[in-house]
């Protein structure tokens, strides 16, 4: 494995954390989810590979690995398989390699990915969703059954109705939604396991949490915590915020990112047609983030 992959201790805890993620959504839609999670994953790689072929030493990054994970994961269950190759091939090209690839991306491949297939294919990705199995053996006895297609998950059931799903529900992740992204409470482990062992830093899961919370509250003049269980954000606080790549690298900048990332995705659900917002807000707040540190930096050297 060495000769073909570079190594990565941060990016091999990162898969040990999804695990858990990828078993869950077995159990809630079935084993289809697996083979999306495959052809994302080996999509990613075989991009990658074909990009650094050639290079002297050139090895696949493992990150590769994680951008084709967290792809089937905040992706409908649903999802035709070359849609998903599509946002793996687009993750890699344009996320990654036209910055020169490992390292020196501004954007998270995944959410530039997935982004990208929203955009391009917005009923495969809003319309078709699954009702979860919600009583042992779920899921891991078939492959998917259409006849539990539903057009509405939690977040466009309120947009719609203002009906909020039950808490522990939605908490727990026997809602319809995207594969990996409807537990919270596996996520708060996974999310456990990384700050643990060093692998992410708590500064960009706070800052956006708090920026969450505190805009909801602003802006929908309510309680905003089954605001903050529905959708992909806690899925984004815990697997995209804390990517060592496109996040900042000093403390202050990493509090500004994440008070932007919460702020942009209170206001992109509240005041457009998407209605999940953390991947334009994760998209926007990459795309601003070099000029704000570099301010930051140019401020710093002003006042040594």
């Amino acid at each position: 494995m060495n000769k073909y992959f570079l190594i990565q201790k941060n990016m091999i805890i990162m898969l040990v954390a999804l695990v858990p993620l990828i078993v869950f959504s077995i159990f809630l839609f079935g084993w289809r989810v697996l083979v999306l999670l495959l052809i994302t994953t080996l999509t990613a790689v075989v991009t990658e590979f074909l990009f650094i072929r050639k290079k002297p030493g050139g090895k696949i990054s493992m990150a590769a690995l994680v951008t084709g994970f967290l792809l089937a994961l905040s992706s409908p269950p649903t999802l035709p398989f070359w849609m998903a190759a599509v946002a793996a091939i687009v993750a890699i090209t344009f996320g990654k390699m036209v910055f020169g690839g490992f390292g020196l991306n501004v954007f998270n491949p995944a959410m530039l990915g997935r982004t990208f297939i929203y955009v391009s294919f917005a009923r495969a990705m809003t319309v078709s969703w699954l009702q979860p199995f919600t009583a042992w053996p779920g899921g891991f006895t078939t492959w998917m059954k259409v006849e539990h297609l539903t057009a509405a998950t939690p977040m466009i059931v309120f947009r719609d109705s203002r009906i909020i799903e039950k808490t522990s529900d939605l908490f727990f992740g026997f809602i319809a939604g995207s594969a990996g992204e409807t537990s919270t409470f596996l996520i708060l482990l996974s999310g456990l396991f990384l700050l643990i062992t060093k692998t992410a830093r708590w500064q960009a899961m706070f800052s956006t949490l708090i920026s969450f919370l505190f805009f909801g509250i602003l802006f929908y003049g309510m309680n905003p915590l089954p605001l903050l269980l529905s959708g992909g954000l806690m899925f984004g606080v815990v697997f995209i915020t804390t990517d060592p790549v496109s996040m900042p690298k000093k403390p202050s900048a990493i509090w500004i990112y994440g008070i932007l990332i919460g702020f942009l995705t209170v206001f992109i659900r509240k005041y457009s047609l998407f209605v999940e917002g953390f991947m334009f807000a994760v998209i926007i707040t990459n795309s601003f983030m070099p000029i704000i540190e570099y301010s930051l930096n140019k401020l710093h050297r002003k006042g040594a």
